[in-house]
C-alpha cells in the first residue's frame, strides 16, 4: 500500500464501528497500548497488524492511508439537530460515520461536473434583520414557487447539496450537516425518523449552513428553527390556512404543507393566527391521542438521487465495476452496495451529472 498511514483514519474507523480501543485491541489480539500509539501517530502499524485491524473494522486498507483531515467539525461548520439527552458516545459514533460519508462522497464526486439549477449561499441574519428574512431571501434566490415545498430533498440536490440517510440507532439525533471549503454541503439524516421530521431537520440544517458559517449568535438552534419555519411555511402564505385553526383541519394541513401537526400548532401561535389559549387547547388534544410519539398520516418519502446518479456515471460511462468503485471511495463492496447502490433511482433531481 502506497502513501502514509493516517492515524485519524484509524480513530474514525474505530468510532464509526462503535468500538473502544480496548475492544478493538481484543478483537485483533494486540494490546490497547499499541492501538493508542497508532492513533496518536507514535507508531505506524505493521502491515500484518493493520490488515487485521482493517478486516475487523470492515474498511479496505486504502481507507487508512487517506491523506488530510477526515473530521472538520471544529471549523464551526458542523451542526447537529439533537435532543439534549443524547449520550456523547453516541454522538461521537455518528460524527465518525458522517466523516466517513464525507470522504466517500468527496471521492465519488471528484472529477464530475454537477450542473445544478441553483447554488448555496451564505447570508448573515444580522444584515438581513432576522433568520426569517434570510429564509425569504433564499426562497427568492432559489426561485421556490409560492406555497409549500413539495420535495425538499430534490430542492437541496438541485443546488448541488448531498443528502444521505442512514439508521442512527437512536431517536435522539435527527440529522447533521457540514459544509467545508473542499466539499459540497452534506446533510446526513436519521433514516429512522418520519419524513415530516426529516424535512424540518433538513430545513433546520440548511439554515445553519446558510447563516452560521461563522457562528456569532447566542442561540444558533433557535435561529435555525426560525429559518426552517419561514422556509417551509412562509408567514404571508401560510397565515390564511392557520387562522381559526381547528384540530380537525390539522391532518389536511399537514399533508399540504408537509410538516408535523405539532409544528403547525406552534406556527399558528407564532404567526398570531391563534391565541396562546387556543394553542394550549390544541396541544392537549394532540397529547391526549399520544401523537407526540408517532404522528398518523405519514408523508411520502423524498428519496435522494444525486449520489446514485454519480455512481451510475462512473459505472456506465467510466467503466468502473462495483468493487472498483467501492475501493475508489474507500469502502468494502458490501457496504458501498448497501449505502449507495440500493437507493431508489426513479426520481429526477433537477440537475445532471456530467462525466
Amino acid at each position: 500500500m502506497t502513501g502514509t498511514f493516517n492515524p485519524e483514519a484509524l480513530i474514525v474507523a474505530r468510532e464509526s464501528r462503535k468500538k473502544t480501543q480496548a475492544q478493538l485491541a481484543d478483537s485483533v489480539d494486540i494490546s490497547q497500548g499499541l492501538i493508542s500509539k497508532f492513533e496518536n501517530g507514535v507508531l505506524i502499524p505493521p502491515a500484518e497488524q493493520l490488515a487485521r485491524i482493517a478486516a475487523c473494522l470492515g474498511y479496505p486498507l486504502s481507507f487508512f492511508f487517506e491523506p488530510g483531515a477526515l473530521r472538520e467539525g471544529k471549523s464551526g461548520c458542523l451542526y447537529h439537530r439533537k435532543r439534549k439527552t443524547l449520550p456523547a458516545k453516541t454522538l461521537n459514533e455518528i460524527d465518525a460515520k458522517m466523516a466517513v460519508r464525507l470522504l466517500n462522497t468527496r471521492r465519488l464526486l471528484n472529477g464530475l461536473e454537477i450542473d445544478g439549477e441553483r447554488m448555496f449561499h451564505t447570508m448573515d441574519p444580522d444584515e438581513f434583520g432576522s433568520a426569517a428574512a434570510v429564509a425569504q431571501a433564499l426562497r427568492v434566490a432559489w426561485r421556490v414557487p409560492h406555497g409549500p415545498i413539495r420535495n425538499l430533498v430534490t430542492l437541496i440536490e438541485s443546488a448541488g447539496g448531498v443528502v444521505l440517510t442512514a439508521p442512527f440507532g437512536t431517536h435522539k439525533l435527527f440529522g447533521m450537516s457540514q459544509w467545508s471549503a473542499r466539499d459540497r454541503p452534506l446533510f446526513f439524516l436519521n433514516a429512522d425518523t418520519a419524513m415530516e421530521e426529516l424535512r424540518w431537520t433538513l430545513a433546520h440544517e440548511l439554515g445553519h449552513l446558510t447563516m452560521h458559517g461563522v457562528p456569532t449568535a447566542e442561540d444558533l438552534e433557535a435561529q435555525a428553527d426560525e429559518f426552517a419555519a419561514e422556509f417551509l411555511t412562509p408567514k404571508a402564505q401560510v397565515l390564511p390556512d392557520l387562522r381559526a385553526l381547528s384540530f380537525a383541519r390539522l391532518p389536511a394541513l399537514k399533508m399540504h404543507w408537509r410538516i408535523t401537526m405539532k409544528a403547525l400548532i406552534y406556527r399558528a401561535e407564532a404567526t398570531g393566527a391563534i391565541s396562546r389559549q387556543q394553542s394550549v387547547r390544541l396541544y392537549k388534544q394532540y397529547m391526549a391521542r399520544r401523537w407526540n410519539n408517532a404522528e398518523p398520516y405519514p408523508l411520502d418519502a423524498e428519496e435522494p438521487t444525486l449520489i446514485t446518479a454519480a455512481a451510475a456515471v462512473h459505472m456506465n460511462d467510466h467503466g468502473y465495476t462495483g468493487p472498483e468503485l467501492a475501493e475508489a471511495v474507500r469502502l468494502t463492496y458490501e457496504e458501498f452496495y448497501d449505502e449507495f447502490l440500493q437507493q431508489p433511482r426513479e426520481r429526477r433531481t433537477g440537475l445532471s451529472v456530467v462525466p
